[in-house]
C-alpha cells in the first residue's frame, strides 16, 4: 500500500476523484494541519509542501506541486522525483494578460478616473489588436496559450523559448533569449511568462527594457525577478512604456512603502492570476494529480517531471 499525503486543499465532492485508485492510501490534510511526522510517513506528496518542512523525509520518492514554477524545490534530493502543475494554468493566467494588454491599449484605466470626475473626455487614439506586434517571451503553457490568444485576435506574435526546435502556426517567427534584442523594438507588446531560472533572473535590466518599442505594453506574470525593478523604476519614470502589467514582482509581497505602488502606468495585482481562483485551473491541477498518481502505481514514467539542474 503506498502512503499519499494529499495537502492541496479540497472539498469532499472532489475527493471522490481519487476513489478509483486501487493500492493507495490517501490521506487528505490541508498543508497548514500537516505535522512532520505526516510529511515523514508519506511516500507520495501531493501539493506543495515548503522545502523547510521537506528535510529527513527518508520514505518521500515522489513530490507533485500544484503550481508550475519549481525552482523553489530544484534542490530536492536526487531519489525524489518531482513534477509540477504545468499546464493547468495556461487557460486562466492568458486570459488576465490579455485584460491587461487591453485595459491599456483602450485606456480603460484612465477612463475610469474620467468617471470619478464626472468628465466626458475624449482621451484621444488607441491602438487595435490587429495592428499590433507582440513577444511572448516564454513559450510554455501561460506563454503558448497567451500567443495563441493574441494571434487569434489579428496580432502578429513573435515568441522567445530557450532554443528554437519548432515554430508553432500561430507564430510568425521563434526567438532565443541571446537574439531575442532583435525584435524587441518592434513590439508594442512584450510578455514575459518565464520561471525562475540563472538564465532569467534579472534578464530585464535597464538597457533591454530601453531596447523594447517606446509606448509599448509590459506584462509580467511569471516570475518577479525577470525585471530588475530599480531599472523598471527609472525606465517608466521617464515615460517609456504605455503601461506596466506586473502580477509578479520583487521583491514580493512588494512593501507597503514601495515606490512601485504609485508609480504612473503601473498596474499591480498580487500574484492572482494563476492560483485557484478560477474553478478550470483547480480542476486541470486535480486532473494531472490523478493522471500522474495513476501512473505511479502502474509504474509508469510520470508526466510534467521537473529537471532539477534547471528548475523547470
Amino acid at each position: 500500500m503506498i502512503n499519499v499525503l494529499f495537502v492541496t486543499p479540497i472539498d469532499e465532492e472532489h475527493k471522490k476523484l481519487f476513489s478509483d485508485i486501487e493500492n493507495v492510501n490517501i490521506r487528505f490534510i490541508d498543508r497548514n494541519d500537516v505535522t512532520d511526522e505526516d510529511i515523514q510517513n508519506a511516500e507520495v506528496i501531493l501539493g506543495g509542501m515548503p522545502m523547510s518542512r521537506l528535510q529527513n523525509c527518508e520514505k518521500l520518492r515522489w513530490l507533485q506541486l500544484d503550481w508550475a514554477g519549481a525552482n523553489t524545490h530544484k534542490d530536492l534530493p536526487e531519489q525524489i522525483v518531482l513534477t509540477n502543475a504545468s499546464g493547468a494554468y495556461g487557460t486562466a493566467i492568458s486570459e488576465h494578460m490579455l485584460g491587461c494588454v487591453l485595459m491599456v491599449m483602450k485606456n480603460l484605466a484612465n477612463y475610469i478616473e474620467v468617471q470619478r470626475n464626472h468628465d466626458s473626455t475624449n482621451l484621444g487614439s488607441v491602438n487595435t489588436l490587429t495592428a499590433s506586434t507582440v513577444l511572448s517571451v516564454g513559450m510554455g503553457d501561460i506563454g503558448s496559450s497567451f500567443a495563441k490568444k493574441m494571434h487569434a485576435l489579428g496580432a502578429k506574435v513573435y515568441g522567445v523559448r530557450r532554443s528554437v526546435h519548432d515554430v508553432p502556426d500561430y507564430v510568425e517567427g521563434m526567438y532565443t533569449m541571446e537574439n531575442m534584442d532583435e525584435i524587441l523594438p518592434e513590439c508594442d507588446v512584450v510578455a514575459l511568462s518565464l520561471p525562475e531560472t540563472v538564465e532569467t533572473v534579472h534578464l530585464f535590466n535597464e538597457e533591454r527594457l530601453r531596447k523594447i518599442k517606446k509606448g509599448a505594453i509590459l506584462v509580467n506574470v511569471g516570475r518577479g525577478t525577470a525585471i530588475v525593478t530599480e531599472d523598471l523604476l527609472r525606465v517608466v519614470k521617464d515615460g517609456h512604456f504605455a503601461g506596466v502589467c506586473l502580477d509578479v514582482t520583487d521583491p514580493e509581497p512588494l512593501p507597503r512603502n514601495h515606490p512601485l505602488w504609485n508609480m504612473e502606468h503601473v498596474y499591480l495585482t498580487p500574484h492572482i492570476s494563476g492560483r485557484f481562483n478560477a474553478a478550470v485551473t483547480f480542476d486541470k491541477v486535480l486532473q494531472i494529480f490523478h493522471d500522474n498518481l495513476e501512473r505511479y502505481v502502474a509504474g509508469k514514467p510520470l508526466n510534467n517531471i521537473v529537471d532539477k539542474s534547471i528548475g523547470y
